[in-house]
């Protein structure tokens, strides 16, 4: 460990959202959109944040009646606003909200999720969300992050550029993910990001069924970049970037395994498996590295598409060792041309 005049990058958490969202501080100056839960926890709402039992959602809800994504609570035109995407049902000041209809939430509304005898959580901060370092230790309120530099201790200061957060120093300058917890002046601390895209929401493809998507991936000659777009009717979400280029290359490693089955004839439910140290091996990286790209797999996924009655976790499958693409509608192209029958290369 080192001193308070220097800090250390701990571990990158995506793994652990639910945990980190739930940390809270004792009576904060909260400066952005935040709610309080009746068991004393401040919640730090992010642009776009989903509460459910799924393990990814950013606020973790451990009942058996909760739904895997049970609301999405997101900003947009200057409010925010909750969707109950849930089977139980999401209650506003004792008001059962409409399904599919938007909510707009106001200062002190009252949310409680299924159960009307549950924790409950009351919209204590309605400003937009921002960029914040959120403390995982109790009684430390969090530090709102201003561009394009903000002093985040005597020695440390947190500075914006080319999109990005970088922590600096007398001795590092060191870029910080999304979800990256380091140490302040002995105290970890995470950063959440909240890159304000009014459009995101609107512009998401929106599924009720497998069938309703369409995966479109398009791969170099040298298989070096890969890009995936995601379509239904109307919308489309497109997914690049040098930075996750291991996630998208595992999506293709996955898309061609599906689509070869399905040239051979397998039924559909047996079609894509692949057994996952045999995967790991092909991408010559552990089992546990490739665990982490599919988690991170998923919640890519689960940000760029409006998930209704079901979610990732049932679009990139793990079950009992093997791992597949659930999607009856794949398209792989390389070099212009589109793949028919073809393995993980």
């Amino acid at each position: 460990m080192q001193n308070a005049n220097s800090f250390e990058v701990l571990s990158n958490l995506n793994d652990k959202l639910p945990f980190l969202e739930s940390c809270y501080a004792s009576k904060p100056a909260l400066k952005s959109g935040a709610m309080l839960s009746s068991s004393g926890n401040n919640i730090h709402l992010r642009n776009y944040h989903t509460f459910g039992r799924a393990d990814n959602c950013h606020t973790h809800l451990t009942r058996s009646d909760v739904s895997r994504i049970h609301a999405i609570v997101f900003w947009k035109d200057d409010s925010w606003f909750i969707e109950d995407k849930s089977t139980n049902g999401i209650w506003v000041n004792d008001h059962k909200l409409v399904k599919t209809q938007i909510y707009q939430l106001k200062q002190n509304d009252v949310i409680v999720f299924s159960s009307k005898t549950s924790e409950s959580f009351t919209m204590i901060n309605t400003n937009e969300p921002c960029d914040l370092m959120v403390s995982i230790q109790n009684n430390y309120a969090p530090i709102y992050l201003k561009k394009p530099m903000t002093m985040v201790s005597d020695t440390c200061t947190m500075q914006y550029k080319n999109d990005k957060w970088h922590l600096i120093d007398n001795q590092h300058n060191h870029t910080i993910q999304d979800s990256e917890i380091v140490n302040i002046s002995g105290r970890p601390y995470c950063l959440q990001y909240n890159h304000i895209e009014y459009k995101t929401v609107q512009n998401r493809p929106v599924a009720q069924s497998i069938d309703d998507l369409e995966f479109l991936l398009d791969v170099s000659d040298d298989e070096e970049s890969v890009k995936l777009s995601i379509n239904d009717s109307v919308q489309t979400s497109v997914i690049e970037g040098n930075r996750i280029q291991s996630q998208l290359y595992l999506m293709l490693c996955l898309a061609r395994k599906t689509l070869a089955d399905k040239a051979q004839g397998y039924a559909e439910n047996n079609q894509g498996w692949i057994d996952l140290n045999l995967l790991s091996k092909e991408l010559g990286i552990e089992p546990d590295n490739t665990r982490i790209r599919l988690h991170r797999l998923r919640t890519r996924l689960r940000d760029s598409i409006s998930f209704s009655g079901f979610d990732a976790c049932q679009l990139v499958q793990l079950k009992d060792g093997e791992v597949r693409l659930n999607a009856s509608k794949i398209i792989v192209m390389k070099g212009n041309k589109q793949e028919i029958n073809s393995g993980c290369h």
